[in-house]
Parts: structure tokens; C-alpha cells; sequence
């Protein structure tokens, strides 16, 4: 359950529970008759009445379809990806190893001045996929088509040969074309 959800329903219980306590206070004759008599009339009266009433039925209906919901796609959530699962243990890559990776492999494609890899991962228990993203600025130089078709292959291949990971699908973006030098990215170990 979301944050947003977790919040309507600590408000609907809240009312609930204010609800309770005035019909208690009312049955067991802590408040005199004519004290909560009056105060209904006067809050059936008040149009503010209307808008609270369609608010709390708005969030009882948002929690009830919250109830009967159930997600079909969740991402990982710890950053990791499940390559093999048996019944000794299970072997996970982290999704910045991946990404670091398959930013390394860009780089080093003749053409490429920078590079930027979002790696997203569903869950692999319900038919995961892995899929890759890459935006890239090439230099003039550089044939798309064949830069794009290398890139691919070779990312697929090393995916294969070092994590085991096949059918990785890679959408390449050309985000620019530029004449600046391939950006160097310093990295501390």
C-alpha cells in the first residue's frame, strides 16, 4: 500500500473512529438528547456537510478499489535482478553493476562521445524482463545505423558470456551529434 493510500486511510479511520465515540456518547446518554439533536439539524443544514460527506466517499471508494487491486508489474525494489534462483540460493546482480557495464561497453564504441544507461528490472519470480535503455551523443563521424547494430550485438553478447543474461532488449536513443571529445568519466576505486 502506497504512502498517498496509507494516509487517506489513517484519515477514514480517524472520522470512523469519531463517528463511534459521538453515536456511543449519544446511545449511552453521555450527551443530553436535546445537545446532539440540535447538532445534527444544524450540520445536515450546512452545505460543508455535502463535501465532506463526497470526500469521505471518495477515499472509501479509492481504499476499497485499493482492496480488490493487484499489481501486475513490480520493479525491483532493492536495485538487484535475480540471474539464477535454486533451492541452494539464489545469485542477484546489482542493477549499478549492470549499468556501469553496459555505460563502459558504450564508451568504448568508436563514435560515442557520452553515454547514459537506465537499466530497468521487473520482478523475475512473476516472468521478469531486463531491458536496457541508452542515450547517446555521438560524434559526426559516426554511422548510426552501424553504430547502433554494433553496440547492440556487443552489449547482448557480453551480457550473455558474463551474467548469463540472454534476450536483453537495448533501445538506443541518439540524443545529440556533437564535435566535443568523448567525455571522460573518472572513476574513484
Amino acid at each position: 500500500m502506497g504512502l498517498i493510500n496509507r494516509f487517506l486511510l489513517l484519515l477514514l479511520s480517524l472520522m470512523t473512529l469519531a463517528l463511534s465515540i459521538s453515536v456511543l456518547g449519544a446511545v449511552f446518554g453521555w450527551l443530553p438528547e436535546a445537545v446532539w439533536l440540535d447538532a445534527i439539524h444544524y450540520a445536515l443544514g450546512r452545505q460543508e456537510t455535502i463535501a465532506v460527506a463526497v470526500v469521505v466517499l471518495l477515499i472509501s471508494l479509492r481504499l476499497l478499489g485499493q482492496v480488490f487491486s493487484c499489481s501486475k508489474e513490480k520493479v525491483a525494489s532493492k536495485g538487484e535482478y535475480v540471474i539464477e534462483s535454486g533451492p541452494r540460493g539464489e545469485v542477484r546482480v546489482a542493477l549499478d553493476a549492470l549499468r556501469n557495464f553496459t555505460d563502459r561497453l558504450a564508451r568504448e564504441a568508436h563514435g560515442v562521445r557520452d553515454a547514459r544507461v537506465t537499466v530497468k528490472a521487473k520482478n523475475r519470480k512473476e516472468g521478469a524482463d531486463l531491458s536496457l535503455h541508452l542515450d547517446l551523443v555521438v560524434g559526426r563521424e559516426a554511422e548510426v545505423t552501424k553504430l547502433s547494430e554494433k553496440l547492440t550485438t556487443t552489449i547482448q553478447q557480453q551480457l550473455e558470456q558474463t551474467m548469463a543474461l540472454t534476450d536483453v532488449p537495448v533501445t538506443i536513443v541518439i540524443k545529440d551529434v556533437s564535435d566535443a571529445q568523448p567525455s571522460k568519466k573518472h572513476r574513484v576505486v
